[in-house]
């Protein structure tokens, strides 16, 4: 069990990895385009394309880590006001609803993923971009986050720490 719940956290800072290189890339891309239209008057129309692609990128593909990290919101208030047993059992009643709603959804994008790769669907905007290579991104991170919720349950059950060491709110499955 251990070493699956080291291989989610692996895939997590993979996709940690692939947020921190999308969200360079975007920032690149949209000090370019002020540069371009500051100076030299005109626009690239390729750039709000690729920047929707990134953001989506920097938003899901690093979900999974930010949830080991203890990053994602959550009512601790409620959560630190309850003894440690109520505590992990809300925690997982939360986790397992989470877990539930959010495989759904990247089982409907994985869905729409093969499918916009069977049609060969392209994106509206002027460079048409096959839509199975941004969809592809966003899904992949939605799965980093639906495997993340997993291996939180998992440690919970367990009655390990669902966040890792250092991590704020750490210790939380005590």
């Amino acid at each position: 069990m251990r070493r699956l719940l080291r291989a989610i956290d692996a895939a997590c800072a993979a996709g940690a990895g692939i947020a921190a290189v999308a969200a360079g890339l975007l920032a690149l891309l949209l000090i370019a385009e002020v540069l371009l239209t500051s100076f030299f008057a005109t626009s690239q129309p390729w750039v709000i394309e690729y920047a929707i692609f990134l953001q989506a990128a920097v938003l899901f593909a690093g979900s999974g880590w930010a949830l080991r990290q203890g990053a994602h919101i959550r009512v601790s208030v409620l959560l630190a006001a309850l003894p440690a047993r109520p505590r992990r059992l809300l925690d997982m009643a939360a986790t397992a609803l989470a877990l539930g709603i959010l495989a759904f959804a990247a089982w409907a994008l994985l869905q729409q993923w093969l499918r916009s790769l069977d049609l060969g669907s392209r994106s509206f905007y002027p460079m048409q971009t096959p839509l199975w290579i941004p969809q592809g991104v966003l899904t992949l991170g939605v799965w980093f986050l639906v495997l993340a919720l997993a291996a939180r349950l998992i440690r919970l059950a367990r009655n390990e720490p669902a966040e890792a060491p250092g991590a704020p709110g750490a210790g939380g499955g005590e």
